[in-house]
């Protein structure tokens, strides 16, 4: 269920606690961040996305950076001019909602915690908020969680274009009796924003 100008300041606003997913941040990638707040009234849950391309995304991928360029304009994706620049903005955005206490865990890809983890650290973030969320199958249940709760209508985000493009780049694979989410096609098709989700989802769920 689509709001559109939701923002993470009244999320912040609106939560009785919030989780923070990311996920990607090579230089081939995007950096995906995601927030998850459980409203304190209704008890929805409001979900903000944002993403950080670097420049040389835009030269490798020069078949999505019409899109990217696009997203940026509209305030849903910010392309960095140094490598680095990315995972401070991200790290403030998590230091932000610790400021106000609200801040459960973030999560994320255990093989990509280096330089975040440093930004995060910096960021004077705690550590024992930041935790590694087990991807492949194990993120099923986040999955179904996510679906479940848009269908309901309890799941809330801002309708960014961003998002439906991640999603639409995403591919669902049956994995025994679970499910793996993957990219349609490798390289050009970007769902880390969508994995960040999951990863928020994943830690809100408990």
């Amino acid at each position: 269920q689509g709001r559109r100008g939701l923002t993470l300041e009244q999320i912040i606003k609106r939560s009785e606690v919030i989780t923070a997913g990311i996920d990607g941040g090579g230089l081939d990638d995007l950096l995906g961040l995601a927030v998850v707040g459980r409203d304190a009234e209704s008890g929805e849950w409001l979900g903000w996305m944002h993403a950080w391309a670097h420049p040389s995304v835009l030269e490798r991928r020069k078949e999505i950076a019409p899109a990217l360029r696009d997203f940026a304009r509209d305030g849903h994706l910010t392309l960095v001019n140094r490598i680095g620049e990315d995972v401070e903005e991200l790290a403030g955005y998590i230091a932000q909602i610790e400021q106000y206490d609200l801040l459960d865990k973030a999560g994320l890809d255990p093989a990509g915690v280096g330089t975040i983890l440093d930004s995060l650290v910096s960021a004077e973030v705690p550590q024992e908020k930041v935790i590694g969320i087990s991807q492949g199958w194990k993120l099923g249940g986040a999955i179904k969680t996510t679906e479940r709760k848009l269908a309901e209508g309890v799941l809330v985000h801002d309708g960014s274009p961003m998002m439906a493009w991640c999603v639409g780049n995403a591919r669902v694979e049956p994995k025994g009796n679970a499910i793996l989410i993957t990219k349609q096609a490798s390289g050009s098709a970007k769902i880390d924003p969508l994995m960040a989700l999951f990863n928020a989802v994943q830690l809100m769920a408990l």
